[in-house]
């Protein structure tokens, strides 16, 4: 009896009830600096953002400073600076030069150079071989340029043959005179002068002294004033004096043939042969020397 009545009241309640015509909203979205906050706040704080690169800016120079692009120089490929070129001075004649490298970096007059120790002691034990009498001097090294590393001077040649007067010169010089005298000059003058009797001295006008080129008062230094010449004037069978002359080609005196044997003959001992009559300069001696030129190039006239 009660149980319908139970029903009744039931479905009166559920038909009278309605849903709301706008149900529940979502929160709002967290806006980006709540967002942030929240992240520092569970320890997870957000990289910043890197700063843009800035463009090079265009290289400026101090206008007053000093330009040494010269006094630097520029690396090579491999990262060193290019090795320093020192030019060859052309100082002999004929248009060669020195060889071996050049001291003085390239200065007009280099001071003298230093000689091989070891090749000096050679040349000091084939003069006393020869019987050549000389005396060792301390190094000169004189005003502009001139001096010699390891002086001799040179009293005898030979034995029997004299150098008038004593000559200050290099080992090398006075070595290649006394091979000269004894291999060609002491034969040939037997043959062109068998009445005058032995050789006796080699007359010489100029070995070292402090000068230019023919002792002109500018230019290029000469090789008398380095101890590597010596002038021949003349030669000595006992008083009488053979002077060095001009042999003319046309001339077939013994005498001739004497100079024109000499002045050939020079040039196989020595690099540089001026005849008599070859220049203005030697009209009357006989100029050698022996300065040293690329590939073994020999200067004879």
């Amino acid at each position: 009896m009660h149980r319908p009545l139970t029903l009744a009241a039931s479905l009166l309640v559920l038909t009278g009830a309605s849903l709301p015509e706008i149900g529940p909203l979502p929160p709002p979205a967290p806006t980006k600096a709540a967002s942030q906050s929240a992240d520092r706040s569970a320890g997870q704080t957000k990289p910043p953002d890197k700063p843009p690169i800035p463009e090079p800016k265009p290289e400026t120079r101090d206008p007053s400073a000093p330009d040494d692009t010269e006094a630097r120089p520029s690396a090579g490929k491999s990262g060193t600076p290019p090795r320093p070129r020192h030019p060859a001075k052309d100082r002999d004649l004929g248009g060669s030069t020195r060889a071996g490298t050049d001291p003085s970096g390239g200065l007009e007059d280099p001071p003298p150079e230093i000689e091989d120790p070891t090749a000096h002691l050679g040349c000091i034990a084939d003069l006393g071989a020869m019987g050549t009498r000389f005396e060792e001097l301390p190094r000169i090294d004189d005003e502009k340029g001139c001096g010699i590393d390891r002086p001799i001077r040179v009293t005898r040649l030979l034995a029997g043959v004299e150098i008038e007067p004593e000559a200050t010169m290099r080992c090398e010089t006075a070595l290649e005179l006394a091979r000269l005298t004894r291999d060609v000059i002491l034969p040939a003058a037997r043959i062109a002068f068998p009445e005058k009797g032995d050789l006796t001295a080699i007359n010489q006008a100029s070995a070292y002294v402090c000068r230019n080129r023919n002792s002109a008062e500018t230019g290029k230094i000469s090789e008398h004033a380095r101890g590597s010449a010596v002038d021949v004037a003349s030669l000595q069978f006992g008083k009488e004096t053979v002077p060095m002359v001009i042999a003319k080609a046309e001339d077939s005196t013994l005498a001739a043939a004497f100079q024109r044997s000499l002045n050939a003959a020079a040039c196989l001992y020595f690099s540089t042969v001026l005849s008599p009559g070859s220049d203005e300069a030697h009209k009357d001696h006989l100029h050698l020397d022996v300065l040293e030129r690329r590939d073994g190039y020999r200067y004879c006239r």
